[in-house]
Parts: structure tokens; sequence; C-alpha cells
């Protein structure tokens, strides 16, 4: 993969991770079951990691070609343009490597003070205690569930790594039988629905596009939206809907704060104020979302997704002065080719000759 093809790739999967962040939010908004929002999140983060992956392994259709630029630019103004590229890919590369670097780093740390405090800021739950939590025989658990008691002030939270975990603030323990089949209700929920899966992929992308604001905008966006569908459950199951508010008031006026990468019933105050006003649009709304008419416009809006991101994956920048107009699709990344070629399977890993250019006298004179 030469340079200039670097670059395209570069300045090429940004836009289309944009394009699959926006779509997801504007499906969003058509969609009135929150789970089937979720459902939309989890595919958006894969689609994501899948872009990054075929930007920089498969090879693409042009769609559009660089040759309005490429004709306009005498061989010495190429020569130069695709030396400022080559610069610019090594400013971008040793930031990124930076920035990734940090964010892996960073969440190392917060792994191992997630272990500690487990081990010395929790104790397991008594059989005594498991049995006096306030569950229903139709209550689904996860396999090898593990229930925790902290002895500090904090919200409640769920955690997946190997083992389920819900950890329960002791203060907690003392609360209304209702309030606490609320908050059990809300993180089962997390369990049952993979959301510790899908907060895994939303910070993958985020280590992986850490410079990226629409990942951080995603990654907002895909919280709260979990967050929405474990309280629809949890409202729908423990009670009503007024008796989950005031389970909501109770957890805001206590100690919200819980530790990072874990799926917490209230980490903010104002994501908490947003989750009210949603519970209360739909006690005053009389739609049913249960309906098969939701049911299909959230299939409608996996679908157009699915169509979105086929679309965003062909939208390729024409910053390739070396892209040659005689092949629509571009040639085979080295590395991927490479392992093409090493079973057996031969593919096309250069331009083809263009005369326009001396292709391969304008590589060299790039690399020298």
């Amino acid at each position: 993969m030469n340079a200039s093809q670097l670059f395209e790739a570069v300045a090429s999967v940004p836009l289309q991770v944009l394009i699959v962040v926006t779509a997801v939010v504007l499906l969003g908004r058509s969609v009135d079951q929150a789970a089937a929002v979720c459902r939309l999140w989890t595919i958006g983060f894969l689609s994501i990691l899948g872009l990054v992956a075929a930007g920089f392994l498969f090879p693409h259709l042009r769609l559009m070609h660089s040759d309005g630029l490429s004709n306009d630019l005498s061989n010495a103004a190429a020569r130069t343009v695709l030396a400022a590229q080559a610069w610019t890919l090594k400013i971008a590369a040793a930031v990124w490597i930076v920035g990734f670097a940090y964010v892996l780093l960073q969440r190392l740390v917060r792994m191992i003070v997630l272990s500690q405090f487990f081990s010395q800021r929790c104790r397991e739950m008594t059989d005594e205690e498991i049995a006096g939590l306030p569950l229903e025989t139709q209550d689904a658990l996860p396999k090898n569930l593990r229930w925790l008691v902290s002895f500090e002030m904090h919200g409640p939270f769920c955690w997946q790594l190997q083992r389920p975990t819900i950890v329960l603030p002791s203060c907690l323990l003392r609360e209304d039988e209702g309030v606490l089949r609320h908050v059990i209700l809300h993180e089962l929920e997390h369990l049952r629905t993979n959301h510790p899966l899908q907060h895994f992929l939303q910070g993958s992308c985020n280590a992986l596009l850490w410079f990226h604001p629409a990942v951080w905008w995603a990654a907002r966006n895909a919280e709260l939206t979990r967050e929405f569908h474990c309280d629809e459950v949890a409202a729908g199951n423990g009670g009503t809907i007024a008796d989950y508010l005031k389970t909501l008031a109770r957890i805001a006026e206590q100690n919200t704060t819980a530790p990072t990468c874990t799926l917490a019933f209230g980490r903010r105050k104002s994501a908490i104020i947003r989750r009210t006003e949603r519970l209360l649009a739909q006690s005053e709304s009389t739609c049913d979302r249960s309906s098969s008419h939701a049911r299909l416009r959230g299939s409608l809006a996996i679908g157009s997704l699915l169509l979105v991101v086929l679309l965003a994956s062909q939208l390729w920048l024409p910053v390739n002065l070396l892209a040659s107009s005689r092949a629509r699709l571009s040639p085979w990344p080295t590395w991927s080719a490479e392992v093409l070629h090493d079973f057996g399977v031969s593919v096309r890993d250069y331009e083809r000759f263009d005369a326009r250019h001396d292709l391969n006298e304008l590589q060299r004179d790039v690399d020298d």
C-alpha cells in the first residue's frame, strides 16, 4: 500500500464513519422501541470496525476519479503533492499511535482499579441475602451470575468480562423493596441483552478512532439508549412508570457515581433527567411500542442502516493522484495481497499503467 493509497484511506474512512453514525442517530429517531435502537447501535459499532478493516485490507470501487486534478498537475507538481501527503501521513501516524497507546493504557489502569475494587471493597452476597432479593420465578437470571455488595456509597452497576456481575451498594439493600426490584431488573436487562458486548464494541471504536468526534457522539447516544431500554423493561415488569420514576429520583438523590468501564444505573444526573423525561412522554403516549407496526419500523431501520453502510463503504475521496483511470477497482493493499498470494490466490496489487503520469517514476521519487 503506497503512501497515496494510504492517504486515500486515512481521508475517506473517517468520512464513512461519520455517515454511519449520522444514519444511526437519524434512523433511531424513527423507531419507538429502545431495544430496536440498541440493535442499531450494535450494528453501527460493528460496521465502524468493519469499515476500518475493509479500508486498509480490501480494494474498493472508484466511483469518483481524480482525473481532473491529475490532468491539471504537471509531474513536478504531482511529486510535490505526493511528498506532502507522505509527510502528512507520518505526522498523523505518530499522533495516532500516541493517542491509541494513551487510550489503551487508560483502559488497562481502569481494569486494574476495577479488579481491586471487586477484591478489596466488595464481598459476595450470601445465599440468604440472595434468597431475600425481590426476585420472582419468571425473572431470567444469567448463568453463573455473581452478586456483590459494595461497602462504599455509589450507584448500582453491572459488569461482565468472563462472569456476569451485579454490584449493589450496601445502603441499597435497606431501601424499599420496590426500589431494589427496579434496580435489579434494570441491571439484569443489561446482562440479558448483551449490553456489555455492545459496550466492548463501543470501547474498541473509541480506541481506534479516539480522534473522531462522531465516535464519541455515538458513545454518548448508545449509552443513553441502553439506559432507555432497561428503564422501559424495568418500569414495565416492576410496577408502574410512576413507581419507577420514584426509583430514579431516589437514586439521583444518592451518589450516582460508579467505577468506570461499567454499566452504571445512573452515572450522570443529566442522563437521569433525560430518562425521566422519556418515561413521562411514554406514560402520556397512546401508541403501542410492542405492536407489529413498531417491530416493522425497527426492521426497516436495520435494513436501511445496512444499505447506508454498504453505500458508505464505497465512498472514497478522489485524493489518490496515482490512481489509474483504466481501473474501476483499486489495487489490493500489499499486506492482504501478500497473504492471498501465499495461498495461491492471484490478485492485482498494483496500479495499471496510465499515460497521464509515469506512476512508477513518481512513486520512486516520493520514496526517495
